[in-house]
């Protein structure tokens, strides 16, 4: 339910913002003083605060201005008798949201309410994407070519489409938490908070307040009501990294929320209820901690209904090639001086980074091409540039370590166009006909690298997707014909073609 704080000298005002805000669906909260109002601030989230100019203790313009330097501002609504284009246009520019004049008109109460809370919601939304943004490039597992991750892609897609437990396992490095996320933003409920919990950063005596939240006078400390992390992420999904790190007791209490969707805060006798979507990750043997008494039994299987493993990055080798020409391209925005300078990285480089066994996973790929960027002085990162706990390893004569065909060329250097189908042997008539030809083959190999699908085909090629189909019906190329039988059933849609 959102909030309101109404705040005014006037207590027939703020009666009758509250009788108008409460039909609104607003939990609402009055104080007569700044001081009232500051205080209710500090105990409590809001959404949207009606306030005065003209409090008996303070200047309502400076009140806003203290108002929006809190982390998770309201939107302001100034509401005074003393009207003045001066005074609006400063609230304005302190960052208040409307301005309105007593006596106050129910049905503007209503507009002006609604169209600050569409702001606010718009404002918080575009805060979750920028953070997702950053975290997208913080440490990405979710790329590959190898079969063990195709698997992945597929169980993603299909959990995306459902609103069940998950469960994913796998060793730190993986990507568990991409994992996750890419669920939440392939669901329903992608427009809704992902709420990301570390248990294991938690301290056991603290999990409970922090996932269920508190009440004033809870316990010693407990100043304020404190939105818990299911709270938060109702209506989106909660992600428990690292389940295994809790207590029996609180899975108990946790085992509630997903049976019942409900549950109390700490101190707090009525009970919360929440639609949330839990999705939980671990990197330890859950099987074992169930027989040793530390997991319990019944909260691992009404969590597990759909099972990831991400698997380790040695054991999906071809994938590396990869990987380390996609971190390399992120990379070199920390390292600018090298933007003009590396454009990619010699085969011996190459050779050893597959080699390597990796145990510290994709986190250690990513660390290793950052490390190589610092070091590089020519235009490819060599062998010699790598961290020495790679550079010393090499791979076997029967170990496949170049890259996949379908890469071709476009490992080795960050900034080359996927290599050109051959022409044939018997040249063209015209420069009409060989351009067709040139066109049709070589857009017929990208497709063809790309299983089919016409946006990764689209973006492999630099345009924009609406083009490459256009092209497609021109060259009279059907893009279904690239889609292997053996996968046909599993690929994930790419849309109308």
């Amino acid at each position: 339910m959102p909030r309101a704080l109404v705040i005014d000298d006037e207590a027939s005002v703020c009666k009758a913002l509250e009788l108008i805000l409460k039909k609104e669906g607003y939990e609402v909260h009055s104080a007569l003083t700044g001081a009232e109002g500051m205080a209710a601030l500090y105990e409590n989230d809001f959404d949207i605060v009606y306030t005065d100019l003209k409090l008996p203790d303070t200047n309502g313009l400076d009140l806003i201005s203290h108002i929006r330097q809190q982390a998770h501002a309201p939107q302001i609504i100034v509401v005074t008798g003393y009207a003045s284009i001066e005074t609006a246009v400063e609230a304005i520019k302190r960052g208040a949201y409307d301005y309105l004049t007593k006596p106050i008109s129910p049905d503007k109460v209503r507009i002006t309410t609604s169209r600050a809370m569409e702001k606010k919601n718009l404002t918080d939304r575009l805060n979750r994407l920028q953070q997702e943004v950053e975290h997208f490039y913080g440490s990405e597992g979710l790329i590959g070519e190898s079969r063990a991750m195709h698997e992945v892609f597929k169980i993603i897609h299909y959990a995306s489409r459902s609103d069940s437990s998950v469960m994913i396992t796998g060793s730190s490095g993986t990507g568990k938490e991409q994992a996750a996320r890419a669920i939440h933003y392939g669901s329903r409920r992608k427009d809704n908070e992902f709420v990301a919990v570390n248990c294991g950063a938690v301290a056991k005596d603290l999990i409970e307040s922090e996932l269920f939240g508190y009440v004033k006078g809870a316990f010693t400390g407990a100043v304020r009501n404190k939105t818990g992390f299911l709270e938060a992420a109702s209506g989106g999904t909660l992600f428990l990294d690292e389940i295994a790190e809790t207590s029996p007791d609180f899975q108990v209490k946790l085992l509630r929320v997903l049976q019942q969707g409900e549950f109390n805060k700490v101190g707090d006798s009525a009970v919360t209820r929440v639609d949330i979507r839990v999705i939980a990750a671990t990197n330890k043997e859950l099987k074992k901690a169930m027989a040793e008494g530390a997991f319990r039994q019944d909260l691992f299987y009404r969590l597990n209904v759909i099972a990831i493993h991400m698997p380790p990055l040695s054991e999906r080798p071809e994938d590396i090639p990869i990987l380390a020409i996609h971190f390399l391209k992120k990379l070199l925005i920390k390292h600018p001086d090298k933007v003009l300078l590396v454009k990619g990285f010699s085969e011996d480089a190459l050779e050893a980074l597959t080699a390597y066994s990796y145990p510290g996973n994709v986190r250690e790929l990513e660390n290793a091409v950052d490390y190589a960027l610092v070091f590089a002085e020519g235009d490819r990162i060599t062998s010699a540039h790598l961290p020495s706990t790679i550079k010393g390893v090499r791979p076997p004569a029967s170990m496949g370590v170049r890259p996949p065909a379908s890469m071709g060329a476009r490992l080795f250097d960050a900034t080359a166009k996927p290599p050109p189908a051959s022409l044939g042997a018997g040249p063209p008539k015209t420069l009409r006909e060989a351009k067709y030809e040139f066109e049709r083959d070589f857009i017929a190999a990208v497709m063809a690298d790309c299983g089919g699908n016409v946006s990764n085909a689209a973006r492999m090629l630099d345009i924009h997707r609406p083009n490459l189909q256009q092209k497609l019906r021109e060259l009279d190329i059907d893009s279904k014909r690239f889609v292997k039988e053996t996968d046909a059933g599993d690929r994930i849609p790419d849309g109308k073609t």
